[in-house]
């Protein structure tokens, strides 16, 4: 369903393509307004930690005090949308006219039920691409809301043999009929959408339930679980889908028009998706068409909650979108105000912990995940994530039981992803010295993925460690690199081990490109610091070690670093002073026991 050449022509005509952050240093500030001057300061900043509400309020203020600058308001106003603040209709009625402005107000008329004001809105936005793909359908489910089913249909006609989006618009015709009481007519369009649909939640959802209306119960629960198998985080919501479908998907216009925002959400984030690791810093150009798409992607999400909280699918990508933007505080709360009967609450709860993982609240995560399994300790995915969270907290004895829980609850063999589930295992048996056991599990885990670059990398790395072959342990980390060449622990694992086997010179560089990416990891400083060490750098590998004390290195880790500037300290004293044991990472691993425990920071 989704083509990338139809979001391409979106990047001329997003609406919100001037969104840039206003600058204290804008002409208008120096005419000694100061109160504007904090309002645009404070939008600025709030804008880019993207504090959409609070830049919104700015934004607004400053409208106030200068009602001339135009540009201030339309700020307010794009970032009210992408608040999913409901101020967002008042100012649109106050902009020049749009595509958002027009939108915005046809979508508060639909909720108030005016639905011939919300039908004028849709007709009266200026033609871009966006309304080449929605305004079929928001004409169509304006006319439903205001009982012209007729005319509804007629509308979503032409646009049925489209080559890619047929289908959509099918299931949406096929939906209008049968609320308009047309039921044989629904069940024809039905019918011929099963073959042309899209993989989307929604359309499953709704083909599903006219499965199960029509006695095909069987092929229902093939269609769900089929979207389960393909969206995994969904497990934890089985049961509640798997009643959801016996119910009617749709019961009101309003859910149509959220799912007309979400159509165009889904194109914009299959085009993002294409251009995931691609080096936007070296195309400027590309990066702000990129950061116009997850602007307007977020828009549509918040128009399709604004118009139906219930909406799962909008409300599950909207905080993927957040999280894919380092914006975790504001994903975990995109996931707030489902209604309390939706089936999904168990996954935004799951989805809530993973983030606040990311977030640095293991303890947190981790109590969360237990009270959702004490509701359902079925759920390999809830023992997967906890299984993560203990991992974090380096609890690995309570970590490798998470995720034998997880793998033993697998209902088919170990395939495609299932290899985190082993790799998990393999960490937490490392960790506490089952070095032959871990690397069983890795090597299983390669079986499955066998260009996985984190496992390529851990491999490589722990064979160094423990001593066994060099070079092999070297090759699988350079094929770790070469799949993932902008991955800086990747590349400092490459440069650690390379300066271990007394590569010093081509290992060192690696290690400086990883440290200038990552400024303030203690790993990374550390590994740099024995890298000079070992160079006769000395004055720069203490710089570098202290550097890496600072910034809260794990215990292990801690040890290591006060080893090091303690020798450090001793050799500059000279042969009078106390005598301190070399430690064993400023010497190359080739000259240590086979049988030797694990010596440098893990990966």
């Amino acid at each position: 369903m989704v083509v990338a050449s139809l979001v391409v022509p979106l990047l001329a005509g997003i609406p919100n393509r001037e969104m840039r952050a206003a600058t204290p240093d804008d002409a208008i500030v120096h005419a000694g307004q100061q109160d504007l001057a904090t309002n645009l300061l404070v939008g600025t900043v709030a804008a880019s930690e993207g504090d959409n509400a609070e830049a919104a309020r700015a934004f607004a203020a400053a409208a106030r005090l200068a009602p001339t600058f135009r540009l201030f308001g339309e700020r307010a106003f794009f970032y009210s949308i992408m608040a999913g603040s409901p101020e967002a209709a008042a100012l649109a009625s106050v902009q020049p006219g749009g595509v958002m402005p027009d939108l915005v107000m046809g979508n508060a008329a639909a909720l108030a039920g005016r639905w011939d004001s919300a039908l004028a809105n849709y007709q009266n936005a200026p033609d871009d691409p966006i309304m080449t793909l929605v305004r079929p359908l928001l004409r169509g489910w304006a006319l439903q809301g205001a009982g012209r089913t007729d005319e509804a249909l007629a509308a979503l006609e032409p646009v049925r043999t489209d080559r890619t989006l047929g289908g959509y618009y099918t299931v949406h015709a096929a939906l209008i009929a049968r609320m308009g009481g047309q039921q044989m007519k629904a069940d024809t369009l039905f019918r011929q959408s099963i073959g042309m649909s899209g993989g989307d939640l929604f359309t499953a959802l709704v083909l599903a339930h006219w499965l199960v209306a029509q006695g095909h119960e069987a092929d229902a629960q093939a269609l769900v679980n089929q979207r389960i198998a393909a969206m995994p985080v969904l497990e934890a919501a089985r049961p509640g889908i798997m009643a959801m479908i016996r119910r009617p998907i749709v019961t009101h216009a309003a859910q149509g028009l959220a799912q007309a925002y979400g159509l165009v959400a889904l194109l914009i984030d299959q085009q993002l998706y294409a251009h995931d690791g691609a080096d936007d810093d070296r195309q400027p150009d590309m990066a702000a068409e990129i950061g116009t798409l997850r602007g307007t992607e977020q828009m549509m999400l918040r128009m399709a909650l604004m118009l139906d909280p219930a909406d799962s699918e909008a409300r599950l990508l909207l905080s993927s979108t957040l999280h894919n933007r380092k914006q975790d505080r504001q994903a975990r709360a995109a996931l707030d105000g489902a209604p309390a009967d939706d089936p999904f609450l168990p996954v935004y709860r799951t989805e809530q912990a993973d983030l606040d993982l990311v977030m640095g609240h293991k303890e947190q995560a981790a109590q969360e995940l237990r009270d959702l399994l004490h509701d359902a300790p079925a759920d390999r995915m809830l023992w997967s994530s906890l299984g993560d969270a203990l991992l974090d907290q380096q609890k690995w004895p309570e970590a490798l039981d998470a995720y034998r829980h997880a793998t033993a609850l697998t209902p088919h063999r170990l395939e495609g992803d299932d290899w985190r589930l082993l790799f998990g295992q393999a960490i937490a048996q490392e960790r506490q010295n089952h070095w032959p056991q871990a690397r069983a599990l890795i090597q299983q885990a390669l079986q499955l993925a066998p260009n996985e670059a984190d496992l390529l990398n851990y491999l490589g790395y722990s064979m160094v460690e423990h001593g066994e072959n060099p070079a092999m342990a070297e090759n699988y980390l350079r094929r770790a690199l070469a799949l993932a060449p902008s991955d800086n622990q990747i590349r400092d694992s490459v440069g650690w081990v390379l300066m271990r086997l007394g590569h010093v010179a081509e290992g060192l560089p690696l290690l400086e490109q990883a440290a200038e990416q990552m400024p303030q990891d203690p790993a990374i400083n550390y590994h740099l610091g024995v890298a000079y060490w070992m160079a006769g750098r000395r004055l720069e590998a203490v710089n570098e070690w202290q550097n890496a004390i600072q910034f809260q290195p794990d215990p292990m880790d801690r040890r290591k670093i006060m080893a090091a500037l303690a020798y450090a300290r001793a050799w500059k004293a000279g042969p009078a002073a106390p005598g301190v044991a070399l430690p064993s990472d400023l010497r190359p691993v080739m000259a240590t026991s086979s049988h030797s425990q694990s010596n440098g920071t893990h990966r």
